[in-house]
């Protein structure tokens, strides 16, 4: 076999450092025949270019889209920084979606498409939904207090309670009937009538018929009231008549209806948006706190094998046994299989044990002789001190890489 020519070795052998030690990757051109120096150039450009797209990939795949891009010669990477651009895009698409602009669409990256486009209608409509329930909740809470005068009131609305107040002395005028029939609590009585006195006495001369709203609380109960206030001079005294009007149930509702803006339909843990919003308040706090990071495992398999039904029980155990972790932690399901967990006063040490405590839980779910697939769920930790300077979207990124260690590992781990 006839030696191999030992210029053609010396470029062979950068090649294969270009490729797999380019950190070692040196080739002189001065030592380099004039008959080689061309392909050598072409070598050290092409060296050039693959370590460019390298460096590219690398940070698309740990989601940093600031990174520097390669140079416009740069074919080999033309492909990276087409899909740079267009991640780019689809992130400004996403901010534009999370500052309620829901006309954003995507008409490229297939089936991706199809799914954000879909999603952001379904979020379009649920949003014009809720808006419509809430305006109807206020609209009936306005309604209620809708009156010109006071013998409307009594005659429209006997459901009322009704009082009149002297203005100075604070003397009780008149009253429909014993302020108790409408408290749930007699404590309540003193802060009722308080309440009257500072409204009586803070009102001006001329002041005109308005709606406020009053609320009583203690560790058992709330109530809440929408008042018809009316100036008026009974039988020659200087008065305000209040028209008391029940509003606990509208309140209940709008609360129900903010709770659902805030919350995950099926796991009914926060949201992405309120779990974002969280994160950014104990981020601007200054607060120490662990940030984790989980993903379930397989739940796209659970879904195409045995149907989303399926999948939907699998989601709401991995969510239950993550309501474990303490009672201080906040859940949040960011995605289909992903979840962020936030919790003070822990230290990373102790947030990783006590989530194999329950990746232990979950995985007893295996042991029912009628179980259909494994539970098991992956998880990334970071912990945020005071003093932190990340950002929201480093620390996520840093925590959905440690889980996909954490993942890895475990998967080398069953093959061994």
């Amino acid at each position: 076999m006839a030696a191999i020519n030992p210029v053609a070795e010396q470029l062979f052998n950068y090649l294969g450092d270009v490729i797999y030690k380019p950190d070692r990757a040196k080739l002189d051109l001065e030592q380099v025949p004039d008959d080689f120096r061309e392909l050598g150039e072409g070598l050290q450009y092409f060296a050039e270019c693959l370590v460019e797209t390298k460096d590219l990939a690398k940070a698309l795949a740990k989601g940093d889209l600031n990174g520097k891009l390669p140079s416009p010669n740069n074919e080999i990477a033309a492909p990276l920084k087409s899909l740079h651009s267009s991640l780019k895009h689809l992130t400004w698409q996403s901010q534009q979606v999370a500052k309620g602009d829901y006309q954003q669409r995507v008409n490229f990256m297939g089936d991706f498409a199809t799914a954000f486009n879909t999603m952001i209608e379904q979020l379009d409509e649920r949003r014009k939904e809720l808006m419509s329930e809430i305006e109807s909740g206020k609209r009936k809470t306005q309604d209620l207090v809708q009156s010109n005068s006071l013998f409307e009131a009594i005659t429209a609305q006997a459901s009322q309670w009704i009082v009149v107040i002297e203005k100075g002395t604070g003397k009780r005028l008149f009253c429909n009937y014993p302020l108790s029939n409408i408290l749930v609590e007699e404590e309540f009585e003193p802060k009722m009538y308080e309440w009257l006195e500072q409204q009586t006495n803070s009102m001006g001369n001329g002041e005109s018929p308005h709606v406020t709203e009053m609320s009583l609380f203690n560790n058992k109960f709330a109530q809440y009231f929408s008042v018809f206030v009316h100036p008026l001079r009974w039988y020659g005294r200087q008065a305000v008549a209040f028209a008391f009007s029940h509003i606990s149930a509208e309140k209940e509702h709008l609360r129900e209806l903010e709770n659902v803006a805030y919350r995950d339909m099926l796991t009914k843990a926060y949201n992405r948006h309120y779990g974002m919003q969280l994160l950014d308040s104990w981020l601007v706090g200054k607060i120490h706190f662990i940030l984790c990071f989980v993903d379930m495992d397989n739940l796209k398999y659970v879904n195409d094998k045995f149907g989303h039904a399926e999948g939907d029980k699998y989601i709401l155990a991995v969510t239950e046994t993550l309501r474990n972790f303490s009672p201080q932690s906040q859940i949040a399901r960011l995605g289909g299989d992903e979840f962020m967990l936030l919790v003070q006063g822990w230290t990373q040490k102790d947030a990783e044990t006590r989530l194999e405590e329950l990746r232990s839980q979950l995985a007893r779910h295996n042991e029912d002789p009628v179980a259909l697939y494994d539970h098991s769920m992956s998880y990334g930790i970071i912990e945020v001190d005071r003093d932190n300077t990340l950002s929201r979207a480093d620390l996520l990124s840093i925590a959905d890489e440690k889980m996909y260690e954490y993942k890895r590992a475990r998967k080398a781990q069953r093959q061994v």
